[in-house]
């Protein structure tokens, strides 16, 4: 999920982590997410001068998966994804356990201090075909909203001039 969501963000991304995978792999995806999402918020700063807002689709096989984002300081994270109706009993989507994909997102989402809707247009023949369409559409979105708007001339996307913490 997160070299999917890095390639289409076009961010390099390297994550080293020693985790529990013996057991399952829940603290250990949980805490890359936190790390990424806090990796995130801090190089984005106070934002000024990003596009800050943006909306991306991704499509991968039958899915199609639309992301609405905002690097707002609000963090909220909403979504119809169908992961839970799992009609081929997939256990896992690539690496990641099905059951972690919306921990994922979410402490993603939560730690970059992000608000992110996430709309599955299309269903995928599979959760894999889901979690990609996800993360290609979360990269997008996030490749865009990070881009500096030259109109902006180095000033907040906001009506107040600043994002609130």
């Amino acid at each position: 999920f997160v070299s999917i969501l890095a390639e289409e963000a076009m961010m390099s991304i390297e994550a080293k982590c020693n985790g529990d995978l013996y057991v399952d792999d829940h603290h250990t995806s949980e805490d890359v997410s936190i790390a990424l999402g806090q990796v995130l918020n801090t190089a984005f700063g106070t934002k000024a001068g990003l596009n800050r807002m943006w909306c991306a689709v991704g499509t991968y096989g039958d899915a199609e998966v639309e992301v609405t984002m905002d690097l707002s300081n609000r963090p909220c994270i909403t979504h119809n994804l169908s992961l839970s109706s799992n009609p081929n009993d997939e256990e896992y989507a690539g690496d990641l356990s099905v059951e972690m994909l919306d921990h994922v997102i979410e402490s993603l989402v939560m730690n970059s201090r992000s608000t992110v809707h996430i709309l599955e247009k299309k269903v995928g023949k599979t959760v894999v075909e889901t979690a990609l369409a996800t993360a290609m559409a979360f990269g997008k979105a996030l490749r865009m909203c990070a881009a500096v708007d030259p109109r902006r001339a180095g000033k907040t996307a906001s009506s107040k001039g600043t994002l609130s913490v």
